[in-house]
């Protein structure tokens, strides 16, 4: 399931919504500008730390974090071995620790949308740990089990 919902968040699809149609968009300054002024207009002042100049920054900061040949297998993966399940023409993967790298800017881009554009999303970065750690000791527990 990561495998699909990071591969479909990081779809470059220009009809739809995604982390990477967005930061494409939000390079452009006049974007940046226009964005402000709205979120100024709907939300009031921009008065908290960091400031939502500094959120886009680091959204683009984080983006750019992104392994391009990592999602490459992943969308291979994704393609032939889990939407078609051609596992004969399957030639490139992604290890755990990739995804899982993937997975925690997924994480972190979520939550400086959500910190940014201000939704009523309960979301913060640290829930992917929290969820990642309560698995890791139901899995011990159960495997400690007789």
């Amino acid at each position: 399931m990561a495998a699909l919902r990071v591969a479909m968040l990081l779809d470059a699809d220009p009809k739809a919504v995604s982390f990477q149609t967005f930061y494409h968009d939000l390079k452009d300054p006049n974007v940046q500008t226009a964005l402000l002024q709205e979120l100024e207009s709907q939300r009031g002042p921009d008065v908290f730390n960091p400031t939502r100049a500094e959120l886009m920054a680091e959204y683009l900061r984080t983006y750019s974090g992104i392994d391009w040949n990592v999602h490459s297998r992943l969308t291979h993966f994704r393609n032939l071995g889990i939407a078609h399940l051609t596992l004969d023409q399957l030639k490139k993967s992604v290890t755990i620790a990739e995804l899982r790298t993937l997975v925690e800017i997924i994480t972190h881009l979520a939550g400086n949308l959500q910190h940014l554009i201000g939704t009523d999303m309960a979301f913060h970065d640290d829930m992917a740990a929290e969820c990642r750690d309560q698995v890791e000791r139901l899995i011990i527990k159960a495997r400690s089990q007789p």
